[in-house]
Formats: C-alpha cells, sequence, structure tokens
C-alpha cells in the first residue's frame, strides 16, 4: 500500500503566496520534509510532503474544515499519490537532512560547552600569535644591533 504522507493544496494560494508561509501553516501539524510551491498554482501545484502520514492526515482534517488560512482565505487540499520512492528509501531511515541537522546540533552543543572551536578561543589564538610574532621580530632586532 502507498504511503499518504503528501497533500497537494488545490485551490486558496496565488502566485504571490511564499512557501514559507504556507510551510509555517502546515508545520503545526507535523514536521515537514518536503514543500513544494514554484511559481504560479496554476502551473505548478504545490504539495507538501509530512515526514509521517498522522500529520498529513491532520493537515488535511484541518483544512476540510477550513481552519486553514493562507493570506486570509481558506485553502483546499487531497490526497497526492506519490510518484515514485526516492533512491535507497526505507521506511525509518536516516536522510542526509536527518545527519546534517544531527552534525548541526552536536556542534552547538560544543561550542556552547566551551570546548570546539569558538569565537573567543580562535581569538585567543590570533593574540597569542601576534604576541609570539611580536616577540620574534624584537630578538631579531636586538640580535641585529650587535
Amino acid at each position: 500500500m502507498a504511503v499518504r504522507d503528501t497533500i497537494e493544496i488545490i485551490d486558496g494560494v496565488h502566485s504571490g503566496t511564499t512557501r514559507l508561509s504556507l510551510k509555517t501553516q502546515l508545520e503545526r501539524f507535523g514536521e515537514i520534509d518536503i514543500c513544494h510551491k514554484i511559481g504560479d498554482p496554476r502551473e505548478d501545484t504545490p504539495w507538501v510532503r509530512f515526514r509521517d502520514s498522522k500529520g498529513a492526515l491532520s493537515a488535511l482534517d484541518a483544512i476540510a474544515r477550513g481552519e486553514v488560512l493562507i493570506d486570509g482565505v481558506p485553502i483546499k487540499a487531497q490526497w497526492r499519490a506519490r510518484r515514485k520512492e526516492p533512491p535507497g528509501f526505507k521506511s525509518g531511515a536516516r536522510t542526509s537532512r536527518d545527519i546534517y541537522l544531527e552534525q548541526q546540533q552536536a556542534r552547538g552543543r560544543r561550542d556552547r560547552s566551551g570546548s570546539g572551536d569558538s569565537r573567543r578561543n580562535r581569538g585567543d589564538r590570533r593574540s597569542e600569535r601576534r604576541e609570539r610574532r611580536s616577540r620574534d621580530r624584537r630578538s631579531r632586532d636586538r640580535s641585529r644591533r650587535r
């Protein structure tokens, strides 16, 4: 059975509607993997793929009740059949996005804890290098004078 995690927006958006406004309104129902909205929706139908089907179902139910407004206009949506599974897709498998976010979080924790390569540490190293160069120049100048 096909995974039902993607909805397409069939009414209520226009060419001036931003992808960010669409995503912001819908991400309250669940984590979004992809929010596709390019140009004129009459030519390229906007669609949103949720991380799981629960989020998509919640969003679709709220849209049907008229609770999701974009620029003050209620939107209409329907299920979108997934054209094909992404290459190497396995349910529950980590994506490159997951790996990237994990790396960002790890860097953030390291920098906040005082270890790692924080700006302050880099600045300290720079000033140490300047001091060393200055001492080296002074010692060279002294040796030349002798």
